[in-house]
């Protein structure tokens, strides 16, 4: 069974590039997978819950990618930013369907775009976890104050949603630019909003 439905993901991402959102159907990615219509019902209710999941397996993708780089030790913030940035860019590179897929969904709205909210959350918890200095530590490498809690959280929000608003324009080719450079702006876009909350005052302080 999760051969199958691993089988159907795979055929509606090939659906997608051919004929996009909505060239979406049961029956037509069946067909692009050579599987009866029995078989996309054991593993999808509808053609909703199928894209649902489709976009759930790229950003757990771009999530794993992101979370390898970040494991590695002893980086400072800017570069570590930097490689998170380009592990996580690499996987829509390696398959571009997948970045374009993502773009389409959050253009297009509905039940599947609430999905990719709860991802880009996820996205920023792991961001957060990155790039917020809570407390002083020798990884920092910079002049950046610890964050309290509620400002590391909304740069961490900020510093997701700008990176995924210059990826897709760069994927949907509204923004002109390299690889590398939309690696540095990326990374320096968020370090930059977290710099900024770093030196925003705490009005609850004292409060």
């Amino acid at each position: 069974m999760a051969q199958r439905r691993s089988a159907l993901l795979d055929a509606a991402l090939t659906v997608f590039e051919a004929e996009g959102l909505g060239g979406l159907s049961a029956r037509r990615v069946c067909d692009e997978a050579g599987l009866t219509r029995r078989y996309f019902y054991e593993s999808f209710e509808d053609i909703d819950t199928l894209t649902a999941a489709l976009l759930e397996r790229t950003t757990d993708e771009v999530r794993a990618a992101v979370q390898r780089a970040s494991a590695t030790p002893d980086l400072p913030r800017p570069e570590a930013t930097r490689l998170a940035v380009s592990h996580g860019l690499d996987v829509l590179l390696a398959t571009p369907a997948k970045g374009r897929f993502l773009a389409a969904v959050h253009a297009a709205g509905g039940p599947v775009a609430q999905r990719r909210t709860k991802a880009v959350e996820e996205l920023a918890t792991l961001v957060e976890e990155l790039l917020a200095p809570r407390t002083p530590a020798p990884r920092q490498h910079d002049d950046t104050p610890p964050l309290p809690a509620r400002h590391a959280r909304a740069a961490a929000v900020a510093a997701v949603g700008a990176v995924l608003g210059l990826v897709d324009s760069w994927l949907s080719e509204e923004l002109e630019a390299t690889r590398d450079e939309l690696v540095t702006w990326t990374s320096t876009t968020a370090l930059a909003i977290f710099t900024g909350m770093a030196a925003a005052p705490d009005h609850t302080a004292g409060a």
